[in-house]
């Protein structure tokens, strides 16, 4: 999703007043008189908008991001949805069809990509590339934290709200912008391209730039930089989009999103269990299908089915 704002167009100058008549007295005023006076009466104006633009004082805006960490009840809740819901969902969702992620190279045409944190061994790396103000973005980060949490912890999440200005305003949705993941199966390195303040009216924040292996991924997957969000794992599987429509989660608060997660016959909780189980399966592809309990659990071989993954023997 991308957004454009303009600044408002400046009002239209104020057409000149008709002057007076002509008088048909003998007397004039020497026209000397006239364009002194002239004069005067502009410097007299211009003083008096120097004036008023000195003491105007605009509205204040905030020109900073403010992070904003998820509760430790929140992130527990989203750890902790029971596998029997991801089991009973598999990607069963009609009220709200989902898309997976799509193979982007058969094994061995093109490099895996790998990364390392802290010196430890070469991990599958799934990169996210959004912008807080998005909706798509938004609304794909919470099957993204749902799969990301079977494999390893946020210690870091930040919550947010996407733009008030946009379509499918002000959903509750996570940020990644200044997070602490660990795993053991897989590196996360996200990119929250812009924030979701426009202070200006004219461009919302810039946030965090993409280095150059991920600008690459930007630029080979992506409709365009400035579209969210962009999710790629490991070069293998790609989601250039949202993987369900951002409405299932309109005016709901990110508890009342989490609360819903344990119920498996909720259409908001089909459609983000669904895309989780599909994320899932691409990760486990990825990464040896480790760990065993999750790759192998019912929902995740019921979305290696949709998408044609033939798990090892």
């Amino acid at each position: 999703m991308s957004s454009t704002d303009f600044e408002p167009a400046p009002a239209p100058a104020s057409a000149p007043e008709n002057g007076p008549a002509p008088g048909s007295g003998r007397h004039r005023l020497p026209r000397r008189y006239v364009a002194f006076g002239l004069i005067i009466a502009a410097i007299a104006l211009l003083g008096t908008l120097v004036l008023v633009r000195d003491t105007y004082s605009p509205p204040s805006s905030p020109t900073t991001e403010t992070f904003n960490p998820a509760p430790s009840s929140l992130v527990d809740t989203i750890a902790s949805v029971p596998a029997s819901v991801y089991d009973t969902v598999g990607v069963t969702s009609p009220a709200s069809p989902v898309t997976p992620p799509h193979a982007t190279t058969k094994t061995g045409d093109a490099p895996m990509w790998m990364a390392t944190v802290n010196n430890g061994p070469q991990e599958p790396v799934v990169f996210f590339y959004g912008a807080e103000f998005a909706p798509y973005a938004a609304a794909e980060r919470w099957p993204l934290v749902l799969a990301l949490s079977r494999f390893g912890t946020f210690r870091r999440l930040g919550v947010v709200q996407s733009s008030s200005t946009t379509a499918f305003a002000n959903l509750s949705t996570f940020t990644f912008y200044g997070d602490y993941y660990t795993s053991r199966y897989v590196v996360l390195e996200p990119v929250e391209r812009y924030g979701s303040l426009n202070p200006t009216g004219a461009r919302y924040l810039s946030l965090e730039t993409p280095d150059a292996r991920q600008r690459a991924a930007i630029n080979y997957y992506a409709s365009s930089p400035t579209t969210f969000p962009l999710l790629d794992v490991a070069n293998r599987w790609v989601l250039n989009d949202a993987s369900f429509a951002p409405s299932v989660l309109v005016g709901l608060s990110q508890d009342e999103i989490a609360g819903d997660l344990s119920s498996p016959a909720s259409p908001l909780t089909q459609a983000v269990i669904s895309a989780a189980n599909e994320i899932t399966a691409s990760i486990c592809a990825v990464d040896g299908q480790k760990p065993a309990n999750v790759c192998d659990s019912r929902g995740v071989l019921a979305a290696d089915q949709a998408l044609k993954i033939t798990p090892p023997a």
